[in-house]
């Protein structure tokens, strides 16, 4: 299956597609909407308790979307130089850091039998084909020497 035509994704310029995990996206959503919406970041545009599946997502993409070489939908940013894979990736790890939304997914998304599960999981694509992309196998990022609930993996 080909993806957003226009974009050109290779070794050079990967594409960074996200993998919303809807059910997952629900229960969180559900739960930030009964937490204060004074502690909510600053780049959720849509507060607390008017969140919606689609309000978060299209919330994480207008952040995420200025520093990609482009925007096809809620999946996929493209082409990225490395500067801007780079600027992705710090940005993901910035937006789990934070209380609010680690709350929110504790509650969600308990940890079960070490299991976690994320809001998306997220893939490269050096070729415009889905059946082509590579998990980015992403690491947790640390707090205070401890690691951090990973939302996006």
């Amino acid at each position: 299956m080909s993806i957003c035509r226009q974009f050109k994704s290779t070794k050079k310029f990967p594409a960074f597609f996200l993998d919303w995990q809807q059910d997952n996206v629900n229960a969180f959503v559900a739960t930030a909407n009964g937490l204060n919406a004074v502690q909510a970041p600053p780049w959720l545009r849509t507060r607390a308790p008017n969140i919606t599946a689609s309000s978060f997502v299209a919330d994480v993409m207008y952040t995420l979307q200025p520093l990609a070489g482009g925007r096809c939908g809620h999946v996929l940013l493209a082409p990225n130089d490395i500067q801007q894979w780079g600027n992705i990736l710090v940005t993901l790890a910035g937006l789990q850091d934070d209380d609010f939304l680690l709350n929110a997914a504790q509650v969600a998304l308990p940890v079960v039998n070490g299991d976690e599960r994320a809001l998306a999981i997220t893939y490269h694509l050096i070729e415009p084909s889905l059946q082509r992309a590579q998990a980015n196998d992403l690491r947790p990022w640390r707090r205070n020497g401890h690691p951090l609930r990973q939302l996006f993996f």
